[in-house]
């Protein structure tokens, strides 16, 4: 969380990623020129009249309604007075807690600021520079993980094939702890980086990502004890201090016992999360091409997209023009 604030009249600017993409280029005419591009669109995001449809799922969100404006305002108040409110926070970052809580004040201001304590207290906003994990390539062959080009919206796709994860072997070359940490840098890379990058290359602000959870493979033995207790932690990180972040989830190659595996997940999760999440069998490839061009799917998902090394390992985005390197330790 660091950069000033800035608001327009008739919505917001998303400020914090547009100065920390200077991290993420090799000079400052690029970052320069994903500010113009976020300051003419800043009105699309959050309290706007017209709403990215990267950020929607109905056109219900596209406006406040007088009440939820309301609440926007008073959470601004509120944490105004209790001398909590950061100066990076916008608009659309306060919309995202109230959103989180149904718009109840009280309770958003309460997870905005255990999100301030923890932030705090884990070291985010240093972890890209502090953080190192020169395991991170053996960690992806065991668990294989990544961001791979953008969906129809301009957001991020994130695939996780959990089917293929091997815990044992995963567990010889690193902890659950660091682990955590990694996921933590991770979500700081894609908030100050990936997100900008995207806003660019659509000409508008792009602040969700769509996940891919592919669990072909899967059986009850994935979710061992262990495997349990660590998905809780990730969900509570994602959920209470990362909020609203998903835009949408889609569970392909379901089991036949993943119906008694959500029964075990879905306690986990917050009531609004389950409606962004849609689960598939094996027949998933038109629903994925509803939402993803075929040259931007990996060939393993029913596209045409091989990239050199492989898509696990490329990375391949927007954000591949920019000459920050998040694990220097690779290169």
């Amino acid at each position: 969380m660091g950069s000033k604030h800035s608001e327009s009249k008739r919505g917001v600017a998303i400020a914090r990623p547009v100065l920390d993409l200077y991290q993420c280029t090799s000079a400052g005419s690029k970052a320069e020129e994903v500010a113009a591009v976020l300051h003419t669109h800043s009105h699309a995001i959050g309290i706007a009249r017209v709403a990215d449809s990267s950020l929607i799922t109905s056109e219900d969100e596209c406006v406040l309604k007088d009440a939820q404006q309301d609440a926007l305002q008073k959470l601004r108040s509120s944490l105004q007075g209790r001398g909590s409110l950061q100066t990076c926070t916008t608009e659309a970052d306060l919309l995202r807690f109230l959103r989180a809580r149904s718009f109840d004040v009280g309770k958003a201001r309460a997870m905005y600021e255990a999100m301030l304590e923890w932030r705090r207290e884990i070291g985010a906003d240093t972890i890209m520079e502090t953080f190192k994990f020169p395991e991170r390539k053996a960690v992806k062959e065991l668990y294989p993980h990544f961001h791979h080009k953008v969906d129809k919206c301009g957001r991020p796709v994130y695939i996780e094939r959990y089917g293929q994860l091997h815990l044992e072997d995963l567990l010889r070359v690193t902890t659950l702890d660091r682990l955590l940490l990694y996921h933590i840098k991770e979500w700081e890379i894609l908030i100050n980086c990936k997100f900008p990058a995207c806003s660019q290359a659509v000409g508008r602000p792009v602040l969700q990502s769509l996940t891919i959870l592919d669990l072909k493979g899967v059986t009850m033995k994935h979710l061992n004890k262990q495997v349990r207790h660590f998905i809780q932690k990730i969900t509570r990180i994602d959920q209470d201090y990362y909020p609203e972040y998903l835009g949408k989830m889609l569970i392909i190659n379901a089991p036949t016992s993943f119906k008694a595996m959500w029964q075990l997940i879905k306690p986990w999760l917050d009531k609004n999360t389950p409606k962004k999440i849609e689960v598939h069998g094996s027949s998933y490839s038109a629903k994925l091409l509803e939402l993803v061009d075929r040259e931007n799917l990996p060939e393993f998902l029913g596209g045409t997209c091989r990239c050199q090394g492989g898509c696990e390992n490329s990375d391949a985005g927007p954000w591949n023009d920019s000459f920050y390197k998040p694990y220097p330790e690779e290169c």
